[in-house]
């Protein structure tokens, strides 16, 4: 690291114009944690300088009109003018994202902040800033309002020698909208952390808003070793030493500080990466948590307090007790979300993994008590452990179940922070039907497997990838997750489908139509169209096929064939994991051409690619005795006779004419031919005409695949990303079009030209119903009557009808497919799948389903799309959703052995963070502050509603008290009439709006008596949109009549229950009923 900081260490890598527009993306939020993330970033600056051996002293005032000063001794931000952008390099950090020292080598070797770009965006969302340097014996000050110097950089000369900055600010009321105050508390916590975490900084706080101001002072010689000690100020310690880490490996500066408590059941162990706390853990955390599970395992053996047939303690064994702050300092450091929560270096985990693991190892040889201490408290957490999993007879206050692992069923969210999320408990998994395991489903690495093997392998840590129908109507592929088992013993029925193919699965799944809607199947008939799935192998014998044997998938956007390499390629360009520019060749990772699942594909260029295959080849066609047997066989008389045939060979013909392209890329080869072509192109009239229909045809053929549109569309979306203005420069000179009255007239005379009344009629019946689809459906229906598609019979129905809209079979040829009637006759055969027969089964059986993100949809081996579980109704950014099996346990009438052996029990405490029924409610353990259950509207669904809210009232009580709970309110009634239809939540509600309707008028009822009848943007609109939906708050007005009814209604004494519906049931009257 250089001692040079001058403006040209600072780099510059893109502007300022987005942040005012989309705050959120560089703050997270325009709340309060993202307003109180403005004082870090500027402190950040500071803490870079100090961690450069530059700074000891930062202050931090909160003035008294709401403003923030940050002032630091280092050596003050460079005010030289910048090579580059020929503003001065103050100016250039202000103004300009990611410029700053802590880009290149030049300025720091370390440094945390907002992916570097902090300063630049407090600027930005500041209705002011105003800022000092003192550097070189000189003041420089400068303005800025939003973002825009308001004043020239102002130079002084002064007597002192200080140097430093300060920094000023008023957050812009127009950005954060809910106010600009900032927390005291808030701040001194990270400002603590930060001294904490920088041994000898000297950071002083000041609140100048009250009359007497508050002022603190943080300063830690002894860094996180005092930050551990700290915390442990009130618990009864195991050891009295606090053991220390300190090391460097490849410029990765490591610092770990632990210690175990006696009195203390959980571990509680901070990580932070270049001061920033990762919330999310990361690799330093990962190779925390190895280095002690190893270590202890070992030293434990050693010591003989674990016998060589006992397993290993676990890793939350070992940690029962322990506090622990990591920190580390990484020069490069990756980070997952803009907000840094989680670190990704790799390199990291094993660097904490040697350095912990020789120190910690060493010190505990050293001190045997010590040792003997912290393993004889991981194996008590272990046995506890193991009773509780057994019996959940508790040993002391410590759950398991709050070092288990969310249930896999639980379709968790994005969002981390508990105020933000919500999780539904759904009854089964509604809003979706299920198959019979043996179903099979077909996956992009070629294979088609069951159900019941998906789960198995998914079991074992398998990535899997369906065919699915995207939101454009394109064939796709997408990942499949959460395979299990959705019900057991489910009444089922059986659909037998037109190519001979039969589906088991539950009455109310959801299959695919052509036009991309969904119907129960319960619901299909003969004539319904179903969307299908073709496939095929390659040929080099067909027209345009150039590669043998690789899996293509019909495009039913299209009604054209696409190699599903492309597709998975697409897919991987979609997720970012390449761009095309990485390379031209689409690579086979394990050289299985069938195996197109995303993962086993990568981007290679021509040079890779061939030196790829080159290697690849040596050890097949190139091996020695290969070669002698080759050389043998070319010299036979059978053999030159073959070559003479093959010359002849189209197949041979293409391989000549790419030699001959190569033979192009001679330079002086094709300076002549150029040279000579032209003359023979200029003197020619009619080749000339006849190469401009040639090109009109191929742009017109290139242009209707959609893969190639697919292509320009990514073409054009990378342009803009890397052009952004781009976009205000074509908009500027759009605008600037429309000022211009000469060119508006000119689009006023053309719009009337072009709109003529018999365009007007011919683009009203395209838009109701395309010649397109009408005519190939048309053709497929005479394909399904007559076994084939006769085409005089397809012409009588056009003459009787006189349906303009089906086109003639040889106009459909020339418009659609270039007058190719084989392609033609394909896109018919393969346009749907229809449906022969459909019949209830006796017998029951259990039934699975999967998830689809995004899509929601895949394909059956079977050849049919169809929708998968219900899971899709939500937002996945905040909604979870945990399907509980039929009606959980009524925990009023059981003892608490048999709670905790009950799997839907634990996945309900598990996956909402609870602990041990009786325990202090712990709010900050809670996983979700919005608890809601949602039930169908059947009796049963009443029954499991009244049986999850008996758990809540005697499990944790403080759940309902403090307001955690609700009701979801989903409808009964869909009212249609016409195009219009409306939701009623009651009957009441219902014949009200029938009422409204005029006499004769004609209307249907759909009554859903389940969440699985509902499509999934009905139950989003109706049910979980916080936008539209309607929660119902459930609270405790009178705690002691309700701990009556809970004793009467939910307990196992009979004859109370029985006294009290004889007494009240005569008394309800269902129509009033609300809940």
């Amino acid at each position: 690291m250089t001692t040079n900081y001058g403006a040209e260490q600072i780099q510059v890598l893109e502007g300022l114009e987005p942040v005012r527009k989309r705050p959120g993306m560089y703050i997270g939020t325009t709340g309060p944690r993202g307003l109180h993330h403005l004082v870090y970033e500027v402190v950040d600056n500071s803490i870079d300088e100090a961690l450069a051996g530059y700074c000891t002293h930062i202050e931090v005032d909160i003035n008294a009109d709401g403003s923030v000063t940050v002032t630091d001794d280092g050596r003050g931000i460079p005010t030289d003018v910048h090579p580059t952008t020929g503003k001065s390099a103050l100016e250039t950090v202000l103004t300009i994202l990611h410029a700053g020292g802590k880009f290149g080598s030049g300025g720091y070797k370390v440094s945390g902040g907002l992916h570097g770009v902090g300063i630049s965006v407090v600027n930005a969302l500041s209705e002011w800033v105003q800022v000092t340097v003192w550097r070189n014996q000189k003041i420089h000050t400068q303005r800025y309002e939003r973002g825009i110097p308001v004043t020239t950089l102002e130079t002084n000369p002064s007597s002192e020698t200080k140097t430093g900055t300060r920094v000023s600010f008023l957050p812009d009321t127009e950005i954060f909208t809910q106010g600009i105050e900032f927390d005291y508390s808030t701040l001194s916590g990270r400002l603590r952390e930060l001294a904490y975490l920088n041994a000898g900084v000297k950071i002083t706080f000041s609140d100048n808003r009250p009359e007497e101001p508050h002022v603190e002072t943080y300063c830690y010689e002894g860094g996180i070793k005092e930050y551990v000690a700290y915390m442990c100020r009130e618990k009864e310690t195991l050891h009295k030493d606090i053991i220390y880490v300190q090391g460097e490996k490849n410029g990765i500066t490591i610092e770990v500080a632990f210690q175990w408590s006696i009195d203390a059941y959980s571990d509680n162990i901070l990580g932070f990466a270049n001061n920033i706390r990762t919330i999310d853990g990361g690799t330093h955390l990962e190779g925390l948590k190895a280095v002690l599970t190893r270590t202890l395992n070992n030293i434990a053996r050693k010591r003989n307090k674990i016998k060589e047939n006992e397993p290993n303690l676990a890793g939350e064994n070992v940690r029962e007790g322990l506090t622990a702050v990591i920190s580390v300092k990484v020069p490069e450091p990756e980070f997952e979300g803009q907000t840094k929560t989680k670190l990704g270096n790799t390199e990291v985990r094993g660097i904490v993994d040697s350095l912990v693991g020789e120190t910690l190892s060493d010190y505990l040889e050293q001190n045997p008590q010590v040792a003997d201490s912290i393993i004889e408290k991981a194996v008590q957490a272990f046995k506890a452990a193991e009773a509780a999993r057994r019996a959940r007879d508790l040993v002391r206050r410590k759950s398991v179940l709050e070092s288990s692992p969310l249930p896999g069923k639980l379709a968790d969210c994005s969002e981390r922070d508990p105020e933000r999320s919500e999780i539904y408990i759904v009854e089964g998994d509604s809003a979706g039907g299920c198959f019979q395991g043996d179903t099979e489903i077909a996956l992009a690495d070629g294979r088609s497997i069951s159900f019941k093997q998906l789960v198995a392998e998914q079991a074992e840590g398998k990535e899997h990838f369906c065919y699915t129908i995207r939101h454009d109507g394109t064939i796709g592929v997408e990942r499949v997750i959460n395979a299990r088992i959705t019900k057991k013993n489910a009444e089922v029925i059986k659909v037998t489908l037109d190519n001979g193919e039969t589906i088991i699965c539950t009455p109310d799944h959801r299959f695919m139509l052509r036009d991309g809607s969904y119907k129960p199947a319960t619901s299909l008939t003969p004539d319904d169209s179903l969307m299908p799935l073709y496939r095929k192998l390659s040929d080099t014998g067909e027209p345009g096929s150039t590669i043998e044997g690789y899996e293509m998938v019909w495009n039913p956007a299209s009604d054209s064939w696409l190699f599903t390499h492309l597709v998975a390629d697409w897919y991987n360009r979609w997720r970012g994991v390449y761009s095309v520019e990485e390379g031209e060749h689409c690579h086979h990772i394990d050289f299985n051409k069938l195996n197109n699942n995303p993962t086993n594909l990568q981007r290679l260029s021509s040079a890779d690619y061939l030196a790829l295959h080159r290697h690849h080849i040596e050890k097949t066609l190139h091996r020695p005795d290969v070669i002698e047997k080759c050389r043998q066989l070319r010299q036979t008389e059978e053999f030159r006779s073959m070559m003479s045939q093959r010359m002849l060979d189209p197949e041979t013909r293409q391989i000549l004419s790419e030699q001959a392209k190569a033979q192009w890329e001679v330079e002086e080869y094709k300076a002549y031919m150029t040279e000579k072509w032209r003359a023979f192109y200029e003197s020619n009239e009619d080749y000339r005409q006849q190469n401009t229909e040639q090109l009109y045809r191929a742009q017109q053929r290139y242009w209707r695949d959609g893969e190639n549109r697919q292509v320009q569309a990514e073409r054009v979306r990378q342009h803009f990303i890397e052009h952004p203005e781009r976009r205000e420069e074509y908009s500027l000179a759009s605008k600037q079009q429309w000022q211009d009255r000469e060119l508006l007239e000119w689009r006023r005379e053309k719009t009337k030209e072009q709109w003529t009344e018999e365009f007007r009629s011919k683009r009203r019946a395209a838009l109701e119903k395309t010649y397109y689809q009408k005519t190939l459906a048309t053709l497929k229906q005479i394909e399904i009557d007559r076994g084939f598609v006769d085409l005089e019979a397809y012409q009588n129905y056009r003459l009787q009808t006189k349906d303009k809209s089906v086109l003639r079979f040889d106009s459909f040829c020339s418009r659609y497919f270039d007058g190719n009637e084989i392609q033609a006759l394909e896109a018919v055969a393969n346009y749907n799948h229809r449906v022969v027969s459909i019949e209830r089964i006796e017998e029951k059986f259990d039934v699975y389903d999967i998830e689809v993100p995004h899509t929601h949809n895949f394909a059956l081996s079977s050849g049919v799309f169809v929708h998968n579980s219900a899971k899709q109704g939500r937002d996945r950014r905040f909604q979870a959703i945990l399907p509980l099996r039929g009606k959980i346990l009524n925990i009023e009438k059981t003892d608490d052995a048999k709670i905790y052996k009950n799997n839907e029990i634990q996945s309900l405490i598990t996956a909402l963070g609870l602990g041990i029924k009786g325990e202090d409610f712990d709010a900050s353990q809670l996983r979700y502050h919005r608890i809601v259950l949602m039930t169908d509207a059947d009796v049963d669904g009443a029954h499991i509603r009244t049986l999850l809210l008996t758990f809540f009232y005697r499990y944790q009580k403080s759940l309902i008290e403090q307001g955690y709970v609700y009701i979801a309110c989903p409808p009964l009634y869909k009212l249609e009439r016409g195009k219009n239809h409306s939701y009623c939540y009651s009957d009441r509600e219902l014949q009200q709006r029938i009422a409204e309707f005029p006499a004769n008028a004609n209307y249907t009822i759909q009554r859903f008596k389940g969440l699985g009848e509902m499509m999934p943007a009905q139950l989003w609109d109706t049910t979980m949109n916080p936008e539209t939906r309607t929660l119902k708050q459930v609270e405790i007005e009178d705690a002691a009549k309700a701990e009556e009814l809970f004793t009467i209604l939910m307990g196992d004494r009979v004859a109370p229950r029985r006294e009290f519906i004889e007494t009240y049931g005569t008394r309800l009257n269902l129509a009033d009923l609300d809940i």
